[in-house]
């Protein structure tokens, strides 16, 4: 089902990563914010600003209900650390911004004595 899906989604890329963390398709969304960050130079300006605008709302629409089992998966960042870095990803896509510094803030509760061994779980 999620393939069916993320095929129609990757349209947006934002509306893709959104499926793909409400899927817990970290590793997936990880890809996708690094393919993201590479190809956003050659993007039109105005692709930019709808693109920045949706990785907004994405960032305040983490704070909603639906997302407590992943803001739950970032207190185990061992077993998640393709959601970390997804996350860690869209904090560097975006301008300097009260979304940025919520984004920066969730990030900084993420225990750092287990992100000093960030191995890919089997599984994660």
């Amino acid at each position: 089902a999620f393939e069916a899906l993320f095929t129609t989604w990757c349209l947006c890329p934002a509306a893709a990563l959104s499926l793909c963390l409400l899927s817990q398709e970290y590793k997936t969304a990880c890809l996708l914010t690094t393919s993201i960050g590479s190809r956003i130079q050659s993007m039109h300006p105005e692709e930019v600003v709808s693109l920045l605008v949706q990785l907004d709302r994405l960032v305040q629409l983490l704070e909603a209900p639906l997302f407590v089992p992943l803001r739950l998966h970032l207190l185990e960042p061992a077993t998640h650390p393709y959601l970390v870095k997804a996350l860690y990803s869209v904090l560097m896509l975006l301008p300097q911004s009260e979304v940025f510094e919520t984004l920066r803030r969730r990030l900084k509760s993420v225990p750092t004595v287990s992100m000093l061994h960030l191995q890919p779980a089997t599984g994660a």
